[in-house]
């Protein structure tokens, strides 16, 4: 175990001490700002007047919860990009360096390498998650003049604590890719593609395919269609998470939302959370089978 974060230390380490990582981090947090902005922008237009029981606020009652559900949808597709950039060299990235070989000539077990990998990945995509969360929050808090409810901070806090999962899947998904391709370049482009696959080309299939099948207006025949080919990716469940947990607390008369309590959204929430954990374990099993068993040169 000791073995295991000391490797852990040194890869978080060199992870978010590198320009990846800050680029990596500016990116994803522009890319969240704007949206942001643009919700900020509609509600001012919409002239969004105080609400009695809030004196002097600005902005709705549930107005974070509500943007925070907003923003899935951009956060579902890009926060991958995180994982992405950090997990698409894991192995062949050392491998090509050379270091690889001077690490396994020390008397350290390979599964201690490759699990030492995931949790210093862990750590370094919880980190960016949190900074950027805390930075959206925060810019939201005092451009509104909105002071988040305890079930507001709550739900968001789990919906980001859940985003850690969601991202560590992609993480995984590169990981073995770096694991089992040797070329770095090579890993780079499949990880990418990957992303782009299960963010875009899969909701957009699932969109074409269910039109042509719910021929005549038949929605809900086209949902189930859409929801069916769409669960195949991890951002479906994702969505859904993100639906069960801010969703139902965005819209309609306050007394709605008393009846779906956190640990209800949690519950309706569970089965995509599973989905996320089986994936994300699987992943991680097939790249230290991998690298367990292959030959370093």
């Amino acid at each position: 175990m000791a073995g295991i974060f000391t490797v852990a230390s040194r890869e978080f380490s060199d992870m978010v001490r590198s320009k990846r990582f800050l680029v990596l981090i500016v990116i994803f947090t522009s890319v969240m700002i704007i949206p942001m902005v643009q919700i900020y922008v509609q509600v001012i237009r919409s002239g969004a007047t105080p609400y009695p029981d809030i004196p002097g606020t600005s902005m709705p009652r549930r107005f974070l919860g509500t943007m925070g559900y907003m923003l899935a949808g951009t956060f579902a597709a890009f926060a991958p990009i995180i994982s992405v950039g950090l997990g698409c060299d894991a192995i062949s990235g050392e491998r090509e360096k050379g270091t690889l070989k001077i690490i396994m000539a020390q008397p350290i077990y390979r599964d201690t390498v490759i699990n030492g990998k995931f949790v210093a990945a862990t750590s370094a995509v919880s980190l960016a998650i949190l900074i950027t969360s805390l930075g959206i929050v925060g810019v939201s808090t005092i451009l509104l003049g909105v002071t988040p409810t305890v079930e507001e901070t709550l739900r968001i806090g789990l919906y980001f604590a859940f985003s850690i999962l969601f991202t560590m899947t992609f993480y995984g998904l590169a990981a073995f890719i770096s694991t089992i391709i040797k070329k770095t370049s090579l890993s780079v482009i499949l990880s990418i593609g990957m992303w782009a696959v299960f963010a875009f080309v899969i909701p957009m299939l699932a969109s074409m395919i269910a039109m042509a099948i719910a021929y005549g207006g038949d929605w809900n025949n086209y949902m189930a269609t859409f929801e069916t080919i769409y669960s195949l990716s991890p951002s479906y469940h994702f969505s859904k998470i993100g639906e069960h947990l801010l969703g139902t607390y965005s819209y309609g008369p306050p007394s709605e939302f008393q009846e779906t309590s956190v640990t209800s959204s949690l519950m309706y929430a569970g089965p995509n959370i599973l989905v996320l954990a089986i994936v994300t374990t699987l992943f991680f099993i097939a790249s230290y089978i991998t690298f367990t068993r292959q030959e370093i040169r």
